[in-house]
């Protein structure tokens, strides 16, 4: 990292911090901290200005006031992440945590896990906003908790109600847009519900452009009595997309695919228990499946028909317990999965009921000790032990610990994380190794929050990450082999902040470096530079806000010959948002990228021009 810009970083934060925290001095000064609860960390509850990781939580509040429709949307404006889409809404869509790759976040809903088995990863251009109460996010390493992918951090999103309700929406924009929302949810001392459908239809910016979605959720908790639960938790997501563009025969442009079409469903299911023991000891049991399908066609691409199939299923048990010690808070447990894919193509089958199957132990102390009179010590210590069927063993440990005085909090953390080989890398024909290893990464960081109290929260943290035995396709072998290495570090800054009774904001930065030790370059499109400032301002029942989204030079490559790699140009883009809050209705009016900027994400990938629309929501 160059000194000069990040002594500036650094300066100016502890400026905007100080100068903020004088003009709040007396408004805050015995103000209650912010009750806000996370369970990502260290599954368990704990405050988020306790934890001793880098955690930043959105809620159902936040998505509503951007009229966010897309999660992606949602993790722009999150510190150390960046999101690159291949187009307009729907198309594939690839999250990068603190310049890791997109295969390194571990991604869950309800706590279960949605990464693809195929080839890693999670593809986040079809993952709606309907239903979700909160999504939090935890950057670092854990594997040590939740073993293969948690490499840079983890998003949980939670659907789980806070309070009864009925609640929809309608949204209808330029372009075709068509979004329909309607749920309910019951929070009661023995029985929580929660049910939500969504229909999404979209034209898009290009012809064979559009988009189309349904998305239902259903959660039920049965709590007879504050010892027990029993519930079940269960998603599913259709989807019809066209694909405008493709390169021609001898991949030297892009020409038009007016039949190119992709179209697929994902299910999650999941059966939730948790008792409590005596007060000291309590457990949860989670058994789930996971399965999506995608299928792909165009009968005029440049080689002739092509048609794809395939098919994911996961299988996963996991127990978590917990204990109250004189030494902390054990958290202990094992989990089983199993995952099998099949794929084939019009030339014949890929993988039939290929599988990769693991059994893990893992365990965590999590401590909490007052040091003095004003001083309070936390701490994370643990560790998890993986087997696979495929490539052995693998151990993974983490430390994080945090010194915490008043409204200040330094941490600090270290751990090591792994990826394991994804079914395709392993057995695809041709080109699939058997022999693989799985990827490894060791990690740092180095953090300091500052609590406004109920006003807001700052967030600062430096951290570097090295990456090992990356599985890349090995040109010489012509198979994919663990032959990559790399190392990303930067800064990541975070202010929420209460201006006013009547102003808010949120800004975010960050500053990324990072390189590929064989060529010496960046990785591809994570740029060096990018961040958000959220602004908005409630007026009586009228509540108005604007969000600057601004992404710098990245390293990409040109999609058709000579598929050399180029610097992207950097992009802002301004979205504005009105709502007029009444009784039990809100009507809406959003501008997306209101400045009609012309920018690609993905180099050769147009992203959408400006769209204006109008909804109403209702809330009883």
């Amino acid at each position: 990292m160059k000194p000069v810009i990040l002594s500036f970083v650094l300066s100016s934060s502890i400026l905007v911090v100080t100068a903020f925290a004088q003009t709040q001095a007396v408004s805050t000064a015995s103000a209650p901290v912010t009750e806000e609860i996370v369970v990502t960390a260290s599954a368990l509850p704990e405050k988020i200005e306790s934890t001793p990781a880098s955690a930043t939580v959105v809620t159902r509040d936040e998505i509503e006031q951007r009229g966010a429709r897309d999660l992606a949307d949602v993790l722009r404006e999150v510190p150390g992440l960046t999101i690159s889409r291949t187009g307009s809404e729907g198309k594939a869509t690839s999250l990068f945590t603190r310049g890791s790759n997109s295969t390194h976040t571990l991604v869950l809903w309800n706590g279960i896990e949605l990464n693809n088995p195929y080839f890693s990863g999670y593809d986040w251009g079809r993952f709606s906003t309907a239903g979700v109460e909160r999504v939090e996010i935890v950057r670092g390493p854990f594997s040590a908790l939740y073993g293969s992918e948690a490499v840079a951090g983890v998003v949980n999103v939670l659907t789980t109600p806070s309070r009864s309700s009925l609640s929809g929406s309608y949204e209808s924009g330029s372009h075709g847009l068509q979004n329909a929302r309607a749920g309910g949810t019951y929070a009661g001392t023995s029985l929580t519900l929660a049910a939500d459908f969504e229909h999404r239809q979209d034209d898009g910016f290009n012809p064979n452009d559009d988009f189309s979605q349904n998305v239902e959720s259903l959660l039920f908790r049965w709590s007879p009595s504050k010892q027990f639960s029993l519930g079940v938790a269960v998603r599913h997501t259709s989807y019809d997309l066209g694909i405008p563009f493709n390169t021609n025969a001898d991949g030297t442009q892009f020409i038009p695919s007016p039949q190119r079409r992709q179209k697929g469903t994902e299910q999650q299911i999941a059966i939730p228990i948790q008792q409590s023991l005596g007060g000291a000891f309590s457990y949860d049991l989670a058994l789930s499946e996971s399965r999506r399908s995608d299928d792909f066609t165009d009968p005029q691409d440049p080689f002739g028909t092509v048609t794809t199939a395939t098919a994911s299923t996961t299988r996963r048990a996991r127990l978590t317990t917990r204990t109250i010690t004189t030494v902390g808070t054990i958290v202990a447990g094992g989990e089983y999965e199993r995952a099998v894919v099949n794929d084939r193509n019009n030339f014949g089958v890929n993988l039939s009921d290929d599988r990769r199957s693991s059994n893990s132990l893992f365990a965590e102390d999590r401590i909490s000790k007052p040091i003095g009179g004003s001083w309070r010590f936390e701490i994370s210590l643990g560790a998890r032990y993986d087997r696979f069927d495929t490539f052995g063993s693998q151990t993974s440990p983490r430390l994080a610990a945090a010194w915490i005085r008043g409204s200040h909090k330094i941490r600090v953390g270290f751990g090591e994380a792994f990826r394991a080989p994804s079914v395709g890398e392993l057995y695809f024909p041709f080109f699939g190794n058997s022999k693989l290893n799985p990827e490894h990464s060791r990690s740092a960081e180095l953090g300091y929050d500052y609590s406004f109290g109920r006003s807001g929260l700052f967030s600062m943290t430096l951290f570097r990450s090295t990456f090992r035995d990356l599985i890349i396709f090995d040109n010489t072998t012509f198979r994919f082999g663990n032959v990559g290495r790399a190392r990303s570090e930067g800064v990541e800054l975070g202010l929420s902040a209460n201006l006013t009774s009547a102003l808010y904001s949120q800004f975010s930065y960050t500053y990324l470096g990072t390189r590929q030790d064989e060529t010496g370059q960046a990785l591809l499109r994570r740029p060096r530079n990018s961040g958000s400032i959220f602004l908005g301002y409630r007026l009586g029942s009228l509540d108005t806000n604007i969000a600057l989204q601004h992404t710098g030079q990245r390293l990409d490559v040109l999609p058709v010959a000579p598929f050399s790699n180029v610097t992207a140009r950097a992009y802002t883009t301004i979205d504005v948002n009105a709502q007029w809050h009444l009784a039990h209705v809100t009507p809406f009016v959003k501008i997306e990228n209101a400045g009609n900027k012309r920018y690609e994400e993905v180099l050769g990938y147009r992203s959408p021009s400006r769209r204006a629309s109008v909804g109403l929501r209702f809330g009883l």
